[in-house]
């Protein structure tokens, strides 16, 4: 039997501290070496390496919901911000791991990505505009340390 393809629709991202977030987008991870170029001694051409690998950061975005679930982002920034006015804490405190799940058509788990360390680098919100009545999305811009 072949197997399913992934869809992008069948996803999920878990947060320690968002128990109701919602994201309805997400970005998988991006990993990216450095190249480093060297002579060796006799040689004719360069060898390229792998050098310093580079982790991008990732965007998710969920809608604002009434159950105060929107409250988990600006919580999650207070603790950094308090470690870096040197209130209080390490930044252990506000690192979490987040999951990005990956599922086929019946729901079952098919790819699982962790990352390692990650904190909010952007936290944005959509424009206010008065003849829109669409629902507001938070944005949240995560830098991590790296995945497994």
């Amino acid at each position: 039997m072949p197997k399913s393809l992934y869809q992008n629709w069948q996803f999920a991202i878990e947060v320690n501290g968002f128990d109701v977030a919602l994201f309805k987008k997400g970005q998988e991870p991006k990993t990216e070496f450095e190249e480093v170029a060297f002579a060796p001694a006799g040689s004719m051409f360069d060898q390229k390496v792998a050098g310093r690998v580079k982790f991008e950061d990732i965007t998710l975005e969920k809608g604002i919901l009434q159950d105060g679930s929107d409250e988990a982002a600006r919580e999650w920034i207070k603790k950094q911000v308090d470690v870096n006015a040197v209130v209080g804490g390490l930044p252990n405190d506000y690192m979490r791991d987040i999951d990005l799940v990956r599922y086929d058509r019946t729901g079952n788990e098919t790819r699982r990505w962790t990352l390692h360390g990650a904190w909010i680098k952007v936290l944005e919100y959509d424009e206010l505009e008065g003849a829109n009545t669409d629902n507001t999305i938070e944005k949240l811009a995560i830098c991590f340390q790296y995945w497994t």
